[in-house]
């Protein structure tokens, strides 16, 4: 299974049985980037995906998956989102209404199913994916995010060793399902105090280090347009730090926030000459 993103599915696959973990500071883009890849898989490739969202609604997330698949502007589709539940007069041209009703009649037949409960355990996570996997056999499950899973609180471990055991039985249930599990997860500040800003794995909290061990692959997102505010790059590095097929790299994507979408993107090598001045 693809990511979507040409350079990205040079390197990685999204395999069955793998949990692959997606992790950047906030505002980088985690939930956006792993729509994306929901978004390839469920329209492009026309896959099963089952998405956890733990931090936004169902409608919210339906918004966003219109808006990155009809490339409406954020700020217009919120107009027209308004019109549909106050049928108000608005002002969209006809190019507008013609791309949300292409947005929204690709998603219409979709196979995405959404469960955005919240508080869920892990437990209800298991069971929720088993229910489904085999109603409407599943492809693919999301998960957004990591932090926000809680536990059984009738076994008493610390927070530390409850986050181990979340990862643990994500890459069983990966296996049990034989789908590929993505699960997106906020990094520490550590990276704030360095002066190259790039996420490590040492930016991983105490809590998180179960990610080294029960995770497949391992995505970070950075993009330096986010510390250097004069900067208008639109470039995003997705940093492969752990793939067990092999290669390590980075690839670059386009951040483009108006539509809820990171997009391929080509970048020219400069002239070693330019480098050195």
């Amino acid at each position: 299974m693809k990511t979507g993103f040409k350079d990205l599915d040079k390197i990685i696959n999204l395999n069955n049985g793998e949990l692959i973990v997606l992790a950047a500071r906030p505002a980088m883009g985690k939930t956006t980037f792993a729509l994306n890849m929901l978004s390839y898989n469920t329209v492009k490739e026309n896959k099963s995906t089952l998405l956890f969202s733990l931090e936004e609604s169902k409608e919210t997330i339906i918004n966003k998956l219109i808006i990155s698949n009809s490339m409406v502007e954020a700020n217009k589709f919120k107009i027209y989102d308004e019109y549909n539940k106050n049928n108000n007069e608005i002002n969209l041209s006809d190019e507008d209404w013609e791309r949300i009703a292409y947005g929204v009649n690709l998603l219409k037949d979709a196979h995405i199913f959404i469960s955005d409960k919240a508080p869920y355990t892990i437990d209800d996570i298991c069971k929720k994916s088993r229910e489904i996997k085999l109603k409407e056999n599943i492809e693919l499950i999301i998960i957004d995010y990591l932090q926000l899973i809680r536990f059984d609180k009738k076994e008493l471990l610390s927070r530390d060793d409850e986050i181990t055991e979340i990862l643990r039985r994500l890459g069983v249930l990966a296996k049990e399902l034989n789908v590929p599990i993505v699960v997106t997860s906020q990094l520490s500040r550590k990276a704030e105090s360095r002066e190259n800003k790039r996420p490590l794995i040492s930016d991983f909290v105490k809590s998180e280090y179960g990610i080294l061990t029960h995770s497949n692959k391992i995505l970070f997102l950075y993009r330096d347009s986010y510390y250097e505010k004069n900067s208008k790059s639109n470039i995003t590095e997705v940093i492969v730090a752990k793939n067990n097929e092999g290669k390590i790299d980075t690839i670059k994507v386009a951040w483009m926030p108006e539509y809820c979408k990171f997009g391929n993107t080509i970048v020219y090598k400069e002239d070693e000459n330019e480098k050195r001045n």
